[in-house]
């Protein structure tokens, strides 16, 4: 079973890339998307990101630690789709869920919880992100709590 998120975009934004990234790093959070993301020529799969730190609310025991996450992501004109996998690390479906919604936020989009069949415009999408990650704390276990040191781009592109 997967988890899956679609964000409505009503706006284009131009260099989505730092965008995106400052977005969602205005959220305590810093990462660092692929260098060479470009939603114009991305073919879709998995998205990587350097997580460098995460808020300390979302940490649940994990380690500080710089490492490799992300999510699956594809572009159509006017949406994105974003999926993980059951039994996914955290890192994956804190990213994801911030990924979404900060994208939800930057394009004056509509956040999709296409489990719930709820939808979100505005910081209503980061209230939602926040929502998804704390109310998945209970189901947290060793699997979830792997993570994978980043080591440099090259072995990522």
């Amino acid at each position: 079973m997967a988890f899956e998120l679609v964000v409505e975009m009503k706006t284009s934004v131009k260099s989505l890339r730092p965008r995106w990234q400052e977005e969602i790093n205005s959220h305590g959070f810093s990462v660092e998307i692929l260098p060479s993301f470009d939603p114009d020529t991305w073919q879709g799969g998995f998205l990587p990101f350097k997580l460098v730190a995460i808020p300390d609310k979302y940490l649940f025991e994990l380690s500080k630690m710089v490492q490799i996450s992300g999510f699956e992501v594809s572009f159509a004109s006017e949406s994105a789709h974003f999926r993980s996998a059951m039994g996914r690390p955290l890192a994956e479906l804190i990213l994801q869920c911030y990924g979404a919604a900060c994208l939800a936020v930057i394009t004056n989009g509509i956040y999709h919880d296409l489990q719930t069949g709820e939808s979100f415009e505005g910081e209503l999408a980061i209230t939602r992100a926040d929502w998804e990650i704390m109310a998945y704390q209970p189901y947290i276990d060793q699997n979830a709590r792997v993570q994978h040191e980043f080591s440099r781009w090259a072995d990522y592109a």
